[in-house]
């Protein structure tokens, strides 16, 4: 078969083939010899192998992207993590983030636990109390408070508080929180915790239902089920988180074991959306759509609020912007200082389920260093 072919290529009655022909490349080979040949072969099978590299290394690295799950709540205060995920200031960076909105304290903690989502929002004292139970919750950050939002309302009738004495008194939770904040306003007007009768255990809604329907008189709720006690229920609003500030911090907070996990470039990226959301909401211009997204995702289980409710919500928290995350955050700020007051109170008034230490329950790490570099 190689004879022949050799013959034919010798043999001047065969037309010439055109240049670049697969004949005219097999006869270039013949002439050429074995090991020019195979030389060509030989490059070409390392830009083959080179290019599938590449390939097979984009392929991997979008196929291990980490993809976040972080937990909020329908509550104004943690609005900018929806912001956030609808404006795309995560995706911008990189990060692939699902958002998922709980409406109970509970569930959020559960999945949190469980390894259903890796970063969850709640108030501060929240996270103290599944802590006390055994639970292994670390404090991260603290990205904002309740700044009349959370409410103390008694019924119209009643002229002043200690007419409830004895009597039963609802809270959305019975937890370090919102405990906290009533032994704010209820010291501040010669009553004590013991004196009054927590009823918690109900959600928001429900607990707000209890009130309109006459079967609790008192109760501390946040916005926007304490509007409806005010409108509904026959409400008056008789103290709020704005009297005592700071005494009521909401924050992020992770897994314990999961915390080495997370690695601090993504960590920023989670931080860095939360404080350019804040700069955006601060912008006016910026509020017709903010507007939106907060009745379409952060209370999208509720009917749409006007612009005066939103705005009375809004009123009622600060969100942290960077020089405030600081503050708070820093070695020795704002939330070391609550945390040593509140574990006072737990302890004076018998609460104290299980001790803690500021500087071990809260890991400032990631928000501090995040804020070094973004100052």
């Amino acid at each position: 078969m190689v004879t022949k072919f050799r013959s034919a290529v010798n043999n001047p009655q065969i037309k010439k083939l055109p240049p670049g022909s697969a004949c005219q490349i097999g006869l270039n080979w013949q002439s050429r010899g074995v090991t020019e040949f195979e030389i060509e072969r030989r490059n070409f099978m390392k830009r083959t192998i080179f290019w599938l590299m590449i390939i097979t290394l984009v392929f991997t690295g979008m196929a291990n992207a980490k993809t976040y799950r972080i937990g909020t709540h329908h509550w104004i205060g943690f609005s900018p993590n929806d912001v956030a995920y609808t404006k795309g200031f995560w995706k911008s960076q990189g990060l692939d983030v699902e958002l998922i909105n709980f409406t109970s304290e509970r569930d959020a903690c559960n999945a949190l636990v469980n390894k259903r989502i890796d970063i969850a929002y709640q108030m501060m004292g929240t996270w103290i109390g599944f802590y006390m139970e055994g639970l292994p919750i670390t404090l991260v950050a603290e990205s904002d408070w309740s700044h009349g939002g959370d409410k103390v309302i008694i019924k119209k009738e009643l002229d002043h508080i200690n007419k409830l004495k004895g009597q039963a008194f609802g809270v959305y939770i019975e937890n370090p929180a919102v405990l906290f904040f009533l032994h704010k306003y209820l010291d501040s007007n010669g009553l004590k915790l013991p004196d009054v009768r927590i009823v918690g255990g109900l959600e928001a809604k429900a607990l707000a239902d209890s009130f309109i329907f006459n079967r609790l008189k008192g109760l501390v709720l946040y916005d926007p089920q304490a509007l409806r006690c005010e409108k509904e229920g026959n409400g008056r609003v008789v103290g709020t988180t704005a009297s005592y500030p700071g005494c009521m911090p909401e924050g992020a907070a992770v897994r314990t074991d999961m915390l080495k996990q997370i690695p601090q470039e993504d960590f920023s990226k989670v931080f860095k959306g939360w404080s350019d959301t804040v700069t955006w909401i601060s912008n006016t211009k910026n509020w017709k759509e903010y507007r939106e997204i907060l009745n379409s995702k952060t209370f999208a289980r509720e009917p749409p609020f006007s612009e005066e409710d939103i705005k009375a919500m809004y009123e009622g928290v600060r969100l942290h912007d960077r020089k405030m995350l600081w503050e708070r955050n820093k070695d020795g700020g704002g939330l070391y200082v609550w945390l040593e007051e509140l574990r006072i109170m737990l302890k004076e008034s018998g609460r104290l389920a299980k001790d803690f230490e500021p500087d071990k329950i809260f890991d400032n790490t990631a928000i501090t260093e995040f804020l070094k570099t973004d100052r």
